[in-house]
């Protein structure tokens, strides 16, 4: 039913990707709960080359039924030169400023803490969110497509806590 807020979410995993040889940037110690329409985020990001912009981010979205199986992909987002989109999308400004020191680029090495940060999930509203089971994997990359940094973000939406 598209125009009402969806019901609730369970961040079931927030991770760094598996099968990733040297990142440049790992998350660590991530806790994630829910609240209606939004998340809150505690994590560490170590940061251990800095990255130089243009950093680009793609973003595959696979759906699946509450059970995790028949899992299809659903969506797939590249963004060009992420730095250069910031100031004017406020998603990628929030996510960078929930970090102490806020996430800036290019991205000095260095440890960045967020703690307890809400971030909003508008973003999930570019989707038909219905019951499902969403698997999400953020890659950032380097001019050469090298992955730089990788999340990997399961939720499951119910229209019951």
């Amino acid at each position: 039913m598209m125009g009402r807020l969806f019901g609730f979410y369970n961040v079931v995993t927030y991770d760094n990707c598996k099968h990733m040889e040297n990142p440049a940037a790992t998350l660590s110690k991530v806790k994630v709960s829910g609240k209606p329409n939004a998340i809150e985020l505690s994590a560490i990001m170590d940061v251990t080359q800095e990255i130089e912009p243009p950093v680009h981010m793609q973003l595959s979205v696979k759906r699946c039924n509450l059970q995790k199986e028949g899992c299809e992909t659903y969506e797939h987002i590249s963004m060009e030169d992420i730095c250069s989109k910031i100031d004017s999308n406020p998603i990628l400004h929030k996510y960078m400023d929930v970090f102490t020191p806020p996430l800036s680029c290019p991205l000095k090495k260095g440890r960045y803490v967020a703690e307890k940060a809400e971030l909003k999930l508008h973003m999930l509203e570019m989707f038909p969110i219905e019951n499902a089971f969403w698997q999400m994997e953020f890659r950032f990359m380097n001019k050469h497509n090298q992955t730089m940094q990788c999340d990997f973000v399961e939720i499951a939406v119910t229209d019951k806590e």
